[in-house]
Parts: C-alpha cells; structure tokens; sequence
C-alpha cells in the first residue's frame, strides 16, 4: 500500500467508528494475521483515520492508528478494537493529568 498523506486523517470525521483522542483496547487479530501480537490486550488512544481506498472507506471503514503507550503504534481494523468503558476511560485521563503535572514540577524544580 503506498500510503498518501492526503488520506490520513487527524481530525473527528462524521460516521467513523471511532473519535480521534478516544481510548480503544486492542482486542483481536486479523484475519491474515498481521498485526503484531505485543499489541493484544492493550490499551491505546487512537491518533488518526487512515482511508488507504476512500471511495470504499470512506467514511465508515477507515484504519484506524492507535498509540499504545511503549508498544507503539499500529494501524487497526474496527474488529480489532473494543471501546474502553467510560470508567477507564475516566482513569486513563486522571493518570495522564498526573504525569502532567510531575513533569511539570520536575521541570521547575530543574530551573
């Protein structure tokens, strides 16, 4: 696939089944079996929509990018991801807010 930059999305796009920022978990592999089984059972944040054929795709199909924390990130298909519920969802974002504001105070502390 030769990926054009004009088809990955970084924004919300009305009908995708999933919002730039949202937690996703990574649930299961693909049928040619080519996602990298470290990603499995991860949690991640989805970073952008990749519509490698819009004219199919779009916008209901996209492929989704997914960062997980030290893992990486991957490109997924919307079978492969499971929505975190709304209470890790609220968890994830407490802990990010909290390394926020230790690197914030690690960093004043350094000056």
């Amino acid at each position: 696939m030769i990926q054009d930059a004009t088809l990955i999305v970084f924004e919300d796009v009305e009908g995708a089944p999933v919002r730039i920022g949202e937690t996703v978990k990574i649930v299961g592999t693909s049928a040619d079996d080519s996602m990298n089984r470290r990603f499995l059972g991860q949690a991640g944040v989805v970073v952008a929509l990749v519509f490698d054929d819009p004219d199919l795709q779009y916008p209901h199909d996209p492929l989704i990018q997914v960062r997980v924390g030290d893992v990486g990130e991957d490109l997924f298909f919307p079978e492969e991801l499971e929505l975190a519920p709304e209470w890790a969802r609220r968890r994830i974002a407490e802990l990010r807010q909290s390394m926020r504001e230790v690197e914030r105070r690690d960093l004043e502390r350094m000056t």
